[in-house]
């Protein structure tokens, strides 16, 4: 590819070579003499020094240029896969977190709705069993009362009733 305009320069120089009229043909016309072989010897010189000198340099740098930034796109290609890669680990990552905690959360939950039940559950308890040993000390306490009522009612009784037979007994 390098070499593709070298050898269609020298291909149509050729081909004029070919075509340039005879020294007979025409007055007005170039002839061929030993000009136009040392020119041609002086053109290849000079093809041949500008072609070491300057476009294989040049035609080198831009293969390199090429190489570079071919390299390059590659190499930005690669790290965009590396980091799509690593985009989709961190994603799956997360999602996997997110579903780790979304358990614990659930569980812990469950745990402490399990815990809060059997902490009602044994407050109710414990308040039963203290209601019913205040029902039964009141009930105790009432009888008690009562019995010591039923004494006072007696001598109350037996005050109104010795009062009344006496204001009985004065009338």
């Amino acid at each position: 590819m390098r070499f593709l305009g070298l050898r269609t320069f020298l291909h149509a120089a050729i081909f004029a070579l070919a075509f340039v009229p005879s020294a007979n043909a025409a007055e007005n016309m170039l002839s061929v003499d030993k000009t136009l072989v040392i020119q041609l010897v002086t053109f290849l010189v000079g093809l041949f020094l500008l072609n070491r000198l300057v476009f294989r340099p040049l035609l080198g740098v831009w293969d390199r240029r090429e190489e570079l930034t071919t390299g390059t796109l590659r190499e930005a290609e690669n790290m965009t896969r590396k980091a799509e890669g690593a985009i989709a680990e961190y994603n799956e990552k997360i999602a996997e977190a997110r579903a780790q905690a979304t358990e614990t959360r659930n569980e812990l939950r469950q745990q402490g709705q399990s815990e809060s039940s059997r902490m009602l559950l044994s407050a109710r308890e414990v308040a039963q069993a203290e209601l019913d040993g205040a029902r039964g000390t009141l009930e105790s306490e009432v009888a008690k009362i009562r019995a010591d009522l039923q004494d006072e009612i007696e001598a109350l009784a037996a005050q109104i009733s010795e009062r009344v037979l006496e204001k009985g007994a004065q009338r």
